[in-house]
């Protein structure tokens, strides 16, 4: 009889406890968001953020039938604080995935730390050329472009209509680097001059 009660009791508290976490709200995808939001470049990073969080917000808060959770840190256009606020998300916060940043000088930094910890990155702009091709990072996904697809198609356009000496300019940081490296790619005429500021 006390065999029967005790397997009784065990049934029902099985039974309860089952209940009760099939009854749990499912945990957040917590996604980290870096992003230039102080500073001169902070107009792009105010947008993105601005646009990320109207997206999210005609999802319903939720993305898979999870609510979303978006822990956001300011990078101030400065590699070692991108860093910085990578390894709290990644160590302290346990982010799912992480995007935001507009700076590929930031992102080159920042990239390590995510991509070892095999959390996925999705790019909204930043696309230093050392993800792209041979140095290809499964987890890393660009929904723009790498830096050097628009400047290619340009030196080809400019081969095409025959110019032959052209003076090229770029910012001195990746992104301009690679802008550059990609219109030389395609362009076959004469470099006046090469000149990063």
């Amino acid at each position: 009889m006390q065999k029967k009660f005790f397997a009784s009791i065990l049934v029902v508290v099985s039974l309860a406890l089952a209940i009760s976490v099939g009854a749990q709200e499912p945990e957040p995808i917590k996604i980290g968001f870096i992003s230039t939001l102080s500073g001169p470049g902070s107009a792009l990073g105010v947008d993105a953020l601005d646009g990320f969080n109207l997206a999210l917000e005609h999802l319903g808060g939720e993305m898979g039938g999870r609510p979303v959770e978006v822990i956001v840190r300011d990078d101030t256009q400065n590699p070692d604080v991108g860093l910085q606020a990578a390894i709290e998300l990644l160590e302290s916060e346990n982010v799912d995935f992480m995007t935001g940043i507009i700076f590929s000088n930031i992102m080159l930094a920042v990239g390590t730390p995510v991509f070892e910890s095999e959390t996925f990155y999705i790019s909204l702009n930043a696309g230093p050329s050392q993800y792209a091709g041979a140095g290809c990072n499964p987890f890393f996904f660009n929904v723009a472009w790498q830096n050097d697809n628009l400047h290619e198609a340009m030196g080809k356009y400019v081969n095409d209509q025959g110019f032959n000496n052209v003076f090229i300019l770029a910012p001195d940081y990746p992104a301009g680097r690679d802008a550059l490296t990609g219109f030389k790619r395609f362009y076959t005429g004469n470099l006046a001059d090469e000149v990063y500021t």
